[in-house]
């Protein structure tokens, strides 16, 4: 079995549990998945997982409308980071605003995903990211 370990950058609780549930409900693929409330203990996460065996994630699931610290400011800190600059970076937001997307790419974003409102779309979508970010990462 293929395993993915994800860092999940969101502040809302709600999507939080949606995205870890529809992790948890994968067959083929083991995810393990650590949340980070805002940008900064992120950062510090990421920071702290370079002294750790295994403790990198292999993709990091970043919302763009956080308080404290902006998921476009995490990307610019992973992208002028040596360490970090590789690191796949998905972002989710509830934007649907082309300017953030165009935004979140220019900095150095994998991919963009806009979420969907409705559950079942929500659950697609972060299961199929995770099972090519498997196949990419692995």
């Amino acid at each position: 079995m293929r395993t993915l370990r994800i860092l999940l950058v969101e502040d809302d609780d709600d999507h939080v549990f949606l995205i870890r549930r529809a992790l948890a409900d994968l067959d083929d693929l083991a995810v393990s998945v650590e949340v980070a409330p805002d940008g900064e203990r992120a950062l510090e996460r990421l920071a702290r997982a370079r002294f750790e065996p295994g403790g990198r994630p292999q993709l990091v699931l970043l919302d763009l409308k956080m308080p404290r610290m902006d998921g476009l400011d995490v990307l610019r800190h992973l992208r002028a980071d040596e360490a970090a600059r590789g690191l796949p970076v998905v972002v989710l937001t509830s934007s649907e605003r082309q300017e953030d997307r165009e935004e979140a790419l220019r900095h150095g974003a994998s991919w963009f995903v806009c979420k969907p409102t409705d559950g079942r779309r929500l659950r697609s979508e972060i299961q199929q990211l995770a099972g090519h970010w498997a196949r990419v990462t692995t």
